[in-house]
């Protein structure tokens, strides 16, 4: 049977990121006590990985090349080394902000069983309706790339998945060009894994064989939410009410998104509180494991 497991990128810099990596891992035992989680991290830099954090992870794994976005910042660029880092023969990538909520992940895997590499082409808003993919993929429309959200990816040990990551070294590492190159008209204000990705995937022309539908993925880009203004920060948390329930449930205004991965990309959203209350079902489930064990 293939070894089966989650990746998510924690780097530190001046302040406390790995925590993100960590309610994530939370939520994700929370939903499967089974399911084994991997926290990729710096080179040479896993030592500094407060302890208080590894109970959440089965694995920590540093950076085999280093981090390419050291320089200025963005570490989603060492995305392409993720083939090198995984333990496991099947791997779902998630972004960091993210949480999993009363996820059935035995069929999360089981929507990616037909392919070698996997992005959901869809979203969810926090009303429960889809997201308006004309805001999040302005990019890929005017190129005509694929449209698929990465911050969920599945990728396994084949030839196909090696080929997509083989392809994602030079594009991620050399994302400046490449814009340059691809991108005449309009171009990306900044580096954007997404559309790096999307643009890995139009290169090998194998957008048919690597889309997949997830209905329960949440995306939370304030610029495809449906709301009734546009006047709305990133930070969505300032303007909208919000609470994370000890139901596993996260209500935004009067809307409650009660199962699915949620990708929230405010980091302000996640609060000590939000944290402890994973943590206290973490070690609830785990006592009771233990006890029956």
């Amino acid at each position: 049977m293939s070894k089966r497991g989650f990746i998510t990128i924690g780097i530190d810099t001046d302040a406390d990121r790995v925590k993100y990596s960590y309610a994530l891992s939370l939520s994700i035992k929370n939903c499967d006590p089974e399911a084994e989680v991997c926290l990729v991290v710096d080179k040479d830099k896993s030592d500094l990985v407060d302890k208080n954090y590894f109970d959440a992870f089965d694995y920590i794994v540093e950076l085999p090349f280093g981090n390419t976005g050291h320089a200025d910042g963005y570490h989603g660029s060492n995305f392409w080394q993720l083939a090198h880092c995984t333990p496991f023969d099947e791997t779902i990538y998630v972004d960091a902000d993210s949480l999993f909520l009363n996820v059935d992940v035995g069929l999360l895997w089981d929507q990616f069983a037909n392919v070698d590499i996997g992005m959901t082409s869809i979203a969810r808003n926090f009303r429960n309706g889809l997201t308006q993919k004309i805001s999040d993929f302005e990019i890929e429309q005017k190129y005509q790339l694929p449209q698929n959200y990465n911050q969920l990816f599945y990728y396994n040990t084949s030839d196909e998945a090696l080929a997509w990551f083989k392809m994602a070294d030079p594009i991620f590492q050399n994302w400046r060009q490449v814009y340059s190159i691809f991108f005449n008209d309009i171009k990306p204000d900044t580096f954007d894994k997404n559309i790096l990705c999307n643009l890995v995937t139009h290169c090998l022309d194998i957008n048919n064989e690597t889309n997949v539908v997830i209905n329960n993925f949440y995306d939370l880009s304030v610029s495809s939410q449906n709301l009734w203004t546009t006047d709305l920060s990133d930070n969505w948390t300032d303007s909208l009410n919000n609470w994370y329930t000890n139901k596993q449930e996260i209500i935004i205004e009067n809307s409650t998104i009660s199962n699915g991965i949620v990708h929230y990309r405010d980091e302000n959203f996640l609060t000590k509180e939000i944290i402890n209350e994973l943590k206290q079902t973490f070690n609830s489930r785990k006592t009771r494991l233990e006890h029956y064990a």
